[in-house]
Order: C-alpha cells, then sequence, then structure tokens
C-alpha cells in the first residue's frame, strides 16, 4: 500500500503537535517555547513533571524516504546544538530540572538512518555534561503513530482546513505556456478583451488570467497525491460544470463581467458544498484558475 502523506506546513504542525501533547501530558503540564523574542533554542514546548523537551518539524511532501530522513537528522543536528549552546537559553530554562529526553515530532519518521544519527548525538551531549543535561540524556523521533489514535484523530479535526501548497506561476511557466499553446492564448485574449474597459491593460489581464491558470495546475498535483479522495472530487465538480457549459452555455443577457462573476461563483459554491474542509484561499485559486482554463478552451464564452 502506497504511504499516504499528510500535508502540513511547519506553523500548522506545531500548533497540531502542542495539543497533542495537551492531551499526553495534561494542558496545564506542557508548555510552549516562543521563538520570536529572544530567538528559540531548540525547543518548541516542554513538560517539566517529565523532564521532556518537543521540537516539531514537517518536511515539505511528497518527499522521498532518503530525502525525508535527511533532512530531519540535518534538524536534529541543527536544534541539539542550540539546545547545547549556553547563549540560547535552554541551560537557564532548565538549570533545576535537567532535561531527559529531546523529541522530534514529525508527521512521518521512516528511516532507521534518523535514529542512528539520534543515537550519536545523543551520546555526544552526554559526554559535555551539561548541567542542564541529565546524564541519562535521550533523543527520540515521535511521528502520528506515538500518539493516541482517538487523540489524534480528535485534533486533527481541529487542524487547518485542507490547503494546497501550490507554487506560484513564473515568468518562465508563463513564456513556457504562451510557446506552447498559443491558440488558447489568442482565445483567452479574444474573450478577455471583450470584458474590459478601454483604458485596462488587455496584457496585465491575459498575465494573471494565466498565471492562475498555471498556479491552479501546481494546487491540483499537490492534491493529487497528497489528498488524492478530495482532489478527485475536486475534478468531478470540474467536468460536471464544464459538461453544462458545453451542452447550455452561460446565461444570456448578462454583460462579459456578470458571465465570469457568475461562473466563479457558482463554481465555488460548488466546492464548498462538497468539500467543506477546503481551505477558503484554495477553493479561490482553483475556481480563478479552472476559470481561466475555461476561457482558453472554449467552453466558456461571452455573448
Amino acid at each position: 500500500m502506497p504511504t499516504v502523506f499528510e500535508m502540513w506546513n511547519g506553523d500548522d504542525w506545531e500548533v497540531h503537535v502542542l495539543r497533542l501533547l495537551h492531551d499526553r501530558h495534561g494542558p496545564t503540564n506542557v508548555q510552549k517555547v516562543p521563538a520570536r523574542h529572544k530567538g528559540d533554542c531548540g525547543i518548541d514546548a516542554y513538560c517539566l513533571s517529565e523532564r521532556a523537551v518537543y521540537q516539531c518539524y514537517a518536511v515539505e511532501e511528497p518527499c522521498t524516504v532518503a530525502s525525508r530522513a535527511e533532512k530531519q537528522r540535518d534538524k536534529i543536528t541543527t536544534d541539539i546544538n542550540k539546545l547545547i549552546n549556553p547563549a540560547k537559553g535552554a541551560a537557564t530554562l532548565f538549570k533545576e530540572h535537567p532535561i531527559k529526553r529531546w523529541i522530534l515530532v514529525a508527521p512521518l519518521h521512516d528511516s532507521q538512518d534518523v535514529n542512528r544519527h539520534a543515537i550519536r548525538k545523543q551520546a555526544e551531549v552526554r559526554a559535555l555534561g551539561s548541567a542542564h543535561i541529565d546524564p541519562n540524556f535521550e533523543i527520540l523521533i515521535h511521528d502520528r503513530d506515538d500518539f493516541d489514535e482517538e487523540s489524534y484523530a480528535r485534533r486533527a479535526q481541529q487542524r487547518a482546513k485542507i490547503k494546497a501548497m501550490a507554487r506560484a506561476a513564473s515568468d518562465a511557466d508563463v513564456v513556457a505556456l504562451q510557446a506552447g499553446s498559443s491558440d488558447l492564448i489568442a482565445n483567452l485574449r479574444r474573450k478577455l478583451k471583450k470584458r474590459l474597459r478601454p483604458d485596462e491593460p488587455l496584457e496585465d489581464a491575459a498575465d494573471l488570467a494565466m498565471r492562475e491558470y498555471i498556479t491552479t495546475q501546481n494546487a491540483l498535483d499537490d492534491l493529487r497525491v497528497l489528498a488524492p479522495e478530495p482532489y478527485e472530487t475536486i475534478v468531478a465538480l470540474t467536468n460536471q460544470r464544464l459538461r453544462r457549459l458545453r451542452m447550455v452555455g452561460s446565461r444570456s443577457g448578462q454583460t462579459p463581467g456578470e458571465t465570469l462573476e457568475a461562473e466563479i461563483e457558482l463554481f465555488i459554491a460548488g466546492l464548498r458544498e462538497r468539500l467543506p474542509t477546503l481551505d477558503p484561499e484554495t477553493v479561490e485559486q482553483l475556481a480563478m484558475g479552472t476559470i481561466s482554463e475555461w476561457l482558453m478552451l472554449c467552453p466558456l464564452d461571452f455573448h
């Protein structure tokens, strides 16, 4: 069975882990460590009663096992160096409660190389004999399987909505699209010209539409790998709306601007109804890029 990757950015993962730690240790036993002021010390949260400290880390997925392991090893090295650095603050925080365990919390841990690296770094830290580090100090790696299943499922419902980590269109992407799809871009310009005022630059509008289309394709590529079921729902809705446009066309009696706005709103409403957990920004992106595609392919036209 292929690995199912969860889509996290660093901030969302840190919030999620903090909630899991509240369930693990009790909310009054967990202290968050802000990094904004005075910098961080290789710690995102800690539990003094257990003398355990936690560092959250989510790599950008999809990622190969080897690449994920390399990034996790590098994260351990970087943050353990902060932990043992007297100038970074951990020595003061844990002067009276020497740290027994430093735990890297990641969405997925699937390489023994990371374990071996952790053991090597663990031995290095023990050898220093720092006052704020317990003589039997350990470095561990936890992922979702190390948390209570019910807790993880309940806390996952509170996470940010499904969001595509789409790469924005570059200038090179736009040039490539124009070179490879000149007829489609000509369609796009012809239709956009109908809805623009004389003082609105056509090329600016065409450039924006092409960028929306490219960024949406990148978003769909992300969703196909990271959230296959929502992706299939999006494809089904897109095909349904596309069939309707081809058979019925857009509403008559509307200006080009009204037609465009109506189609965008109908597409957004369909996405929100079928995928209420989809992030609003992702919904907007998918709608704008899909409409841009329809303008190029001709199912959407202005009368």
